[in-house]
């Protein structure tokens, strides 16, 4: 933050003086807007090529109780935010080990039976899992489910090590081996699920679990569905999206600046199960319409369902949906049936209309059923 500030004071030096400078040897005042326009324009693709991990992963976010102080561990957050134990949750504090050997932390907390379905939840990118606890209690209590939550590297109490695709990617099939190797569930009804930035790495987990299913590799398993909300295309066209005037340049945005990818619309063609999604009409991040172009990507799928929440932001859609949002959930995790060799079929119920065959695809708005295609309008922290 420090480094930010001192750029920014050394940027708006540097302006004042060759303003005055170009000012002084006669320089017409649109020649030294044309030239100030094209600095600026040269500086924020700088920061942005520089900083664009800083932009996307926010391990720490300003304490709502005190904003000059961060929440980075769960100690620091607000009270009712640190512990599932401060709402009365039963649970286990867990370390899982990625494949790299960073140490990541998580929380298990369990449901009342073992039979129980259970949900893998991938967060945002800023913050840690305390930050999630008041739906994490709504989860439980409502859904009845077995909750594995997890902080990525370098979030919350995990070990800090270089945040990136590769490392999060790592720590996603960490806390799934962990699920289905070393925990007491009922392995064929876990359901993975992710937001925004989590959306990204469930819907990549999903892709790598459904190849090793496909290649028969020893102990593959699939989950039964995933659920993915408010998430994204790609960085690149989320990028697009938030700075509209670099549309011309995206060719060499992509090519030579972005390091970010997260191509979630490429992984989610090879995603060949049950899928449901959730989307804020209001994002103010991520445009609405990347939810409909991911759900027509997913050409693998057997059955797809999208719900709508007309007045839903970024943060809020599962708050703003109200009690559909557990009412959804429920529905689908029961919808699922449980995996048979490595291949989840699904049938939903809809009421009065029967179940939807597999390849069928379902757009559910709020409060609506209806068949065929649905029609969202544009609406993560850029980049998110």
């Amino acid at each position: 933050m420090l480094t930010r500030i001192l750029v920014i004071l050394a940027i708006r030096a540097v302006a004042s003086r060759s303003w005055s400078s170009l000012a002084s040897v006669g320089c017409p005042f649109a020649i030294r807007i044309v030239i100030f326009a094209l600095a600026l324009a040269l500086i924020l693709l700088f920061c942005m090529w520089h900083f664009q991990e800083s932009i996307l992963y926010i391990p720490s976010v300003p304490n709502p109780n005190s904003p000059l102080t961060q929440c980075h561990k769960t100690a620091d957050n607000p009270a009712g935010l640190r512990s599932p134990a401060e709402h009365g949750l039963p649970h286990e504090e867990i370390e899982l080990v990625a494949s790299d050997g960073v140490r990541l932390s998580a929380w298990f907390i369990p449901a009342s039976s073992p039979e129980a379905p259970s949900i893998i939840f991938a967060h945002e990118n800023a913050g840690n899992i305390g930050l999630r606890l008041t739906e994490f209690k709504l989860l439980h209590d409502r859904l009845g489910c077995h909750i594995l939550a997890y902080d990525y590297r370098g979030y919350g109490n995990s070990q800090s090590a270089p945040i990136d695709e590769d490392g999060l990617m790592l720590d996603a099939h960490a806390a799934w081996r962990w699920m289905v190797e070393q925990s007491a569930v009922d392995t064929s009804r876990i359901v993975l699920y992710g937001r925004s930035l989590g959306g990204a790495v469930t819907i990549q987990l999903a892709r790598a679990l459904c190849e090793e299913a496909d290649k028969g590799l020893p102990g593959a398993r699939l989950p039964a569905g995933i659920i993915v909300a408010n998430t994204f295309t790609s960085i690149a066209d989320t990028v697009s999206s938030v700075y509209p005037f670099l549309r011309p340049l995206m060719p060499v945005v992509r090519k030579r600046l972005l390091r970010l990818q997260w191509r979630s619309v490429e992984h989610i063609r090879f995603v060949r199960l049950p899928i449901m999604m959730i989307v804020g009409l209001q994002d103010e991040i991520v445009p609405a319409a990347h939810m409909p172009q991911l759900k027509a990507a997913a050409v693998t799928s057997p059955h797809i369902e999208l719900h709508e929440v007309p007045d839903g932001k970024h943060n809020d859609t599962w708050v703003k949906a109200g009690v559909q949002y557990t009412d959804w959930l429920a529905a689908f995790i029961r919808s699922v049936e449980p995996t048979s060799q490595g291949r989840p079929e699904a049938t939903l119920g809809l009421g009065g209309g029967g179940n939807i065959t597999p390849k069928e695809h379902v757009v559910v708005d709020a409060g609506l059923r209806r068949r065929g295609g649905c029609s969202c309008a544009d609406a993560e922290v850029p980049m998110s």
